[in-house]
């Protein structure tokens, strides 16, 4: 029974994804509202006031037209040990 139990177990296992090039891709997060604390263009990332989160964009374009003290509701993954934003939007007032 112990037996049947760990195959199971191991079959349902949800095991992350692994990327082309070999990076750890994880799902997206659920949707989360913060607040923008930075804006940084350069490094293509903004910061949210909430525990100084750090989050990169794989597109510019993510960030356009985002302020900061902003409210936007976004979804994130981990990518490489970073967080990458996966979607973005100004969340309404």
């Amino acid at each position: 029974m112990l037996s049947v139990l760990l195959v199971v177990g191991s079959c349902v296992y949800a095991a992350p994804v692994w990327a082309r090039g070999g990076s750890v891709v994880s799902p997206p997060e659920t949707p989360m509202v913060g607040t923008i604390r930075v804006v940084d263009l350069r490094e293509s990332r903004i910061v949210l006031e909430e525990r100084n989160r750090e989050l990169f964009a794989t597109d510019l374009r993510q960030l356009d037209g985002l302020v900061v003290g902003q409210k936007v509701q976004l979804r994130v993954q981990i990518q490489n040990g970073r967080e990458i934003i996966y979607s973005i939007a100004p969340f309404p007032k």
